[in-house]
């Protein structure tokens, strides 16, 4: 019989890797602990608030990422559904507080099973999900079930988009990519990030986690752009200086998910500015280097 993790916990002690297991493990034990505080605030001795009744839609020409070695084996996109409560309540107080009164929004790109969305729409936020690959709503796995159509799409990220609310531009204080950013083809970031900015309000946060190891999965490596997270500043502050490096003080456990090299990006867009450069090939070609 095997044990699911068993294998992968087994190759980490082969190869010496045991610092990052029990970093892991502790991760996992966090979350739990999270999920238990958090059920017991808000649906014992609290009160969720209702979700946004509003009628979201996603504009695209490209519904999926009919490219993407992550639909063409979709790997994580079959597994994953992360979330990490205390990321979940730490950025609800920061991004309330910022913009008192305002209806708060949420896009997780690359959201997989949809379940920080989920998070965010029970607390009465407008949250948003959207995955390149069609696995999970073919397989109504997850959140797709009862969530599809109404606050998780799929669609090619790398590809222009819009999405409106009761029929006007949608604006989030808050959009995030966990383990997507490397599975990105390099000549598409302009795009991506085109897509991120337009749909991030200013003042609000870019949080996205990255790592330059490979990921090899039948012979293939879904890793398209393995980028150190200094690279990836320097092509931010270069490409999109709109964008601000902001520190948040968290922990790498309170982030939704990690990598052996604890790589983050947390930003924070500042507004218009008439030094904004626009991407391109040698740009690209200098972080290749």
């Amino acid at each position: 019989m095997r044990i699911p993790g068993v294998s992968w916990a087994w190759e980490l002690i082969r190869t010496g890797k045991t610092n990052y297991l029990f970093a892991d493990a502790w991760m996992r034990l966090y979350k739990f602990i999270q999920e238990w505080m958090f059920s017991l605030r808000f649906r014992i001795f609290g009160k969720l608030p209702a979700p946004v009744d509003s009628v979201i839609r996603l504009d695209t020409e490209h519904a999926v990422a009919f490219e993407s070695p992550d639909h063409l084996i979709p790997w994580g996109t079959s597994r994953d559904n992360s979330t990490n409560k205390k990321f979940v309540t730490v950025m609800r107080r920061r991004v309330e507080r910022e913009f008192p009164g305002s209806t708060c929004g949420a896009l997780d790109l690359g959201c997989s099973g949809g379940q920080l969305v989920a998070d965010f729409r029970s607390l009465g936020w407008l949250a948003v999900g959207l995955e390149g690959s069609d696995f999970s709503l073919k397989h109504g796995r997850a959140n797709w079930p009862s969530l599809a159509g109404k606050n998780l799409f799929t669609c090619d990220v790398t590809r222009p988009f819009k999405i409106t609310v009761d029929g006007r531009p949608a604006k989030f204080h808050l959009i995030t990519m966990w383990e997507v950013l490397e599975h990105i083809p390099t000549p598409d970031l302009p795009q991506l990030f085109a897509n991120i900015v337009g749909h991030l309000e200013e003042g609000g946060y870019f949080i996205a986690s990255t790592t330059s190891a490979p990921d090899i999965h039948d012979g293939v490596d879904l890793h398209q752009t393995r980028w150190t997270n200094d690279q990836w500043q320097q092509w931010l502050s270069r490409t999109h200086p709109e964008l601000e490096s902001v520190h948040l003080r968290l922990k790498y456990y309170q982030f939704v998910r990690h990598n052996e090299e604890r790589s983050f990006l947390t930003y924070k867009k500042t507004g218009p500015t008439s030094s904004r450069r626009r991407t391109n090939t040698t740009d690209l070609d200098d972080i290749r280097r």
